[in-house]
């Protein structure tokens, strides 16, 4: 509560003004991905990732201009400093959780997560292979490598999703046990995803300079399988 009262003054009914012209624009469901997208993620993205885990700029995901012209369609919640989202302010973010949460995730959080975790994992299923960067050598080290360039790498829009999508499923996972146990379970996206792309996630970890954090992820997906057919588990037993 005293974070909520420490809004400036004003700014509430500055925020309210902008949400209402975005519900009354031709653009209200593309905002409001946009607008749940950057209240979830972990940290502010570049236009290219959130053109990844957004699916109706999926399209543009190459003019990066346009992109930049829809954020300015999302009020003046948000400012774009080297072609990276940022909040103008923690206020506008706090009140998009506090105050206009019904209309950023009109279905909940838990398809916000569901949606970040599946738009995540999916980008990387189409894009992951061996040898992304084409280095053609076996035990490259990761800090000799040269990074290509922005609007060559390959890697470019999938690095969030490579470092936080198991975070995004563990959200997911506390919302609903049940939901979060049909991604992991055989046939599930999780698993197929696993058996099909587990090393080439490994080495993307290690060009994104992100290997620990992939660490920590794998403890994190363990963690969440059992917890999950724990949960079902039990639930089966009291059925029967």
């Amino acid at each position: 509560m005293k974070k909520l009262n420490a809004f400036p003054p004003g700014l509430d009914s500055l925020y309210e003004r902008m949400m209402q012209q975005i519900s009354n624009s031709d653009n209200t469901d593309l905002c409001r991905q946009i607008l749940a997208s950057a209240t979830i993620v972990y940290r502010p993205i570049t236009l290219r990732e959130l053109a990844s885990l957004v699916e109706l700029l999926r399209d543009i995901a190459d003019n990066l201009q346009l992109i930049h012209e829809i954020i300015s369609l999302c009020g003046s919640f948000f400012t774009v400093r080297e072609d990276t989202v940022y909040f103008v302010h923690q206020s506008a973010k706090d009140f998009l959780i506090a105050k206009a949460y019904s209309e950023v995730f009109p279905s909940g959080s838990e398809d916000a997560y569901r949606n970040m975790f599946s738009r995540s994992l999916q980008a990387l299923l189409r894009t992951l292979r061996r040898d992304i960067y084409s280095l053609a050598a076996l035990g490259y080290p990761a800090e000799q490598v040269e990074q290509p360039d922005l609007d060559s790498d390959p890697l470019a829009a999938l690095r969030y999703s490579c470092v936080y999508w198991v975070d995004h499923l563990y959200d997911l996972g506390i919302t609903s046990s049940a939901n979060c146990a049909g991604n992991l379970q055989d046939g599930g996206t999780v698993n197929m995803f696993l058996k099909e792309k587990y090393l080439y996630w490994l080495e993307a970890l290690s060009l994104c300079n992100s290997m620990p954090k992939g660490i920590v992820s794998m403890a994190k997906l363990e963690e969440l399988m059992q917890a999950c057919f724990k949960t079902n588990n039990a639930a089966i037993r009291n059925i029967s």
